[in-house]
């Protein structure tokens, strides 16, 4: 898994018997993005942290059902959403994006999401746009 190991007493996801996989909040610590970065840039690595920790629990890219974007100024709804289409691609989860007072370490951006385990996974349907964006670091 590329995602960063988490900070706290947590899981970074749970997958129930029937092959639900619940992703923790994901933190763009990755490749050691600083929390100045801009915010497109740590909704990309948040995301690909997401689809890493996904992937490690059985799933794909595609397979992301539901995704929760948590920033701290709505106004940069834009880039966000470029970000988000920029990693989802043509596969679209269900998606709300929350408003919060603040994020640990003062980044911007943190993600989570819902998705399924995937029998067999189907070169062509292998999930790509993170491939060579690896994670590193602690939150």
């Amino acid at each position: 898994m590329t995602a960063p190991e988490p900070f706290g007493h947590h899981s970074q996801a749970t997958v129930t018997p029937d092959g639900t996989i619940r992703v923790s909040a994901q933190l763009p610590v990755g490749r050691g993005l600083p929390a100045g970065s801009p915010v497109a840039e740590q909704t990309r690595q948040a995301l690909c942290d997401v689809v890493s920790v996904v992937e490690a629990a059985g799933g794909q890219g595609d397979s992301v059902a539901r995704v929760t974007l948590y920033v701290t100024d709505i106004a940069d709804w834009e880039a966000v959403d470029a970000a988000f289409r920029d990693v989802f691609g043509a596969h679209r989860p269900a998606r709300a994006v929350i408003q919060v007072a603040g994020l640990h370490h003062g980044y911007r951006v943190a993600a989570d999401a819902v998705a399924w385990r995937v029998r067999k996974r189907a070169p062509h349907r292998r999930f790509v746009p993170c491939a060579g964006n690896r994670g590193g670091g602690r939150r």
